[in-house]
């Protein structure tokens, strides 16, 4: 069976966790199957585990195999809010800054297309503990009046929005909500919810699992509170757009899915579904410094062999400024090049002083003068000659150089693309 896009094959009646690494933490268009299997997983019970049940809310969990972290899902009603509404809710992000007293930060990076986005998002931690961020892909569907909205996120990378500094950048492994119209009211609304997600940093796992139940009903009543002011706050705001239903509003940049690539540059072999994901991080540890042959000023030539193939090896930074680049060899040539004509500078000024000299100057020293200053001339057109041909060769081998530097990106970037693409399995 095809494998959804957050890391999880989903069955009907059970679900694996099979890879998490990094190598395939990219951005993927979501389909129709994706949508499938979340209404699968917030549906069926089997393996989970009542942890709460109180007035019209319940939550679940169940363990995750190859994690430390449980798989959290809460069900609930709304009497007095419709599904419209609470999916409008969760897209608005002006809205957000009104309601979620943890957000401190978000930000709109992208859209992939009309349904899938990439944004950015902080949020506090009680202390002691560093406040989380994310980088999320979104990825939503409406299917009319009277169906189902659904909106699916998860945590990709972006080559502009690296780990800050002060923040964990924390893992969403998948993040789900399900929004169905209550049959028996015109008005309510059936919310299903679903994650799981690794904090990351050093929080124990056994105490992020005992308060994941005891914080979903509180996210829950915070959402039902500002389902129910959403109306009104909108009718205040200088504009009613809402580019999650109508494209034609859609404000943000358009971005590729290349720019959602992970730099691991090595590729990965996916571990048993029952390893243990601290093992993970270790078979991660790229180390292309190994592998770079030798930027000295011998090896230049090979480059341009190299960039003909299929991979390039990458030079360290430092040696890229060493005094062996052929732009340093080239001023080494024209320094020579100077000394040799200053020295058959000061040789023609001194046979033309024997010259003025009429009595020094002989018959027979004038001519092995004259023939003296004409095999001077040759090897000065010799000397001119070589050095013209060593500058030109130090010239094409500088030229070749910063070609296979300039090549270096974009060749490490395709690369990296058809490794994590090698290793993805959706």
């Amino acid at each position: 069976m095809k494998s959804s896009q957050f890391s999880y094959q989903f069955r009907y009646s059970s679900f694996n966790f099979f890879q998490t690494s990094k190598a395939q933490r990219m951005a993927r268009i979501a389909d129709d199957s994706d949508f499938e299997a979340l209404k699968r997983l917030v549906d069926n019970h089997d393996g989970w585990t009542l942890e709460l049940s109180k007035s019209d809310t319940e939550v679940y969990t169940r363990p995750v195999p190859g994690c430390n972290f449980n798989m959290v899902k809460i069900h609930t009603e709304f009497a007095d809010v419709t599904a419209d509404i609470v999916f409008d809710v969760l897209h608005d992000p002006d809205y957000r800054k009104v309601w979620d007293s943890h957000m401190l930060a978000s930000e709109e990076i992208g859209i992939l297309n009309v349904n899938n986005d990439v944004g950015y998002y902080a949020m506090s931690c009680p202390p002691p503990l560093k406040p989380r961020d994310f980088v999320l892909q979104r990825s939503w569907l409406d299917t009319g009046p009277q169906g189902e909205q659904m909106l699916l996120s998860r945590s990709v990378p972006h080559k502009n929005y690296p780990p800050k500094k002060g923040y964990v950048r924390a893992m969403s492994y998948i993040t789900g909500f399900v929004l169905r119209t209550n049959e028996n009211s015109k008005t309510g609304c059936i919310l299903k919810y679903v994650a799981h997600c690794d904090p990351q940093g050093t929080l124990p796992p056994w105490l992020v699992n005992k308060v994941t139940h005891t914080l979903g009903p509180r996210m829950v009543k915070d959402l039902k509170k500002a389902a129910l002011g959403y109306a009104s706050w909108k009718q205040t705001q200088p504009h009613l757009r809402k580019p999650w239903r109508f494209p034609e509003e859609i404000r943000c940049p358009r971005i590729s899915i290349e720019d959602c690539l992970d730099t691991v540059t090595v590729p990965l072999a996916l571990p048993p579904a029952t390893g243990s994901l601290k093992s993970v991080p270790q078979q991660q540890q790229p180390q292309p410094q190994q592998q770079q042959p030798p930027t000295t000023q011998r090896k230049l030539p090979q480059l341009k062999t190299q960039t003909n193939g299929r991979v390039l090896p990458i030079l360290h930074k430092k040696a890229q400024s060493t005094p062996a680049s052929p732009v340093v060899e080239e001023a080494k040539f024209l320094k020579r090049e100077e000394l040799k004509e200053k020295a058959l500078d000061d040789k023609r000024k001194d046979e033309k002083k024997k010259l003025k000299d009429p009595k020094e100057a002989k018959p027979k020293d004038s001519k092995e003068s004259l023939k003296s200053t004409k095999e001077l001339e040759k090897e000065a057109k010799a000397a001119a000659k070589e050095s013209k041909k060593l500058s030109k060769a130090a010239a094409k081998e500088a030229a070749a150089a910063e070609t296979a530097l300039a090549k270096k990106e974009k060749k490490e970037k395709g690369l990296t693309k058809r490794r994590s693409l090698l290793n993805l399995k959706f």
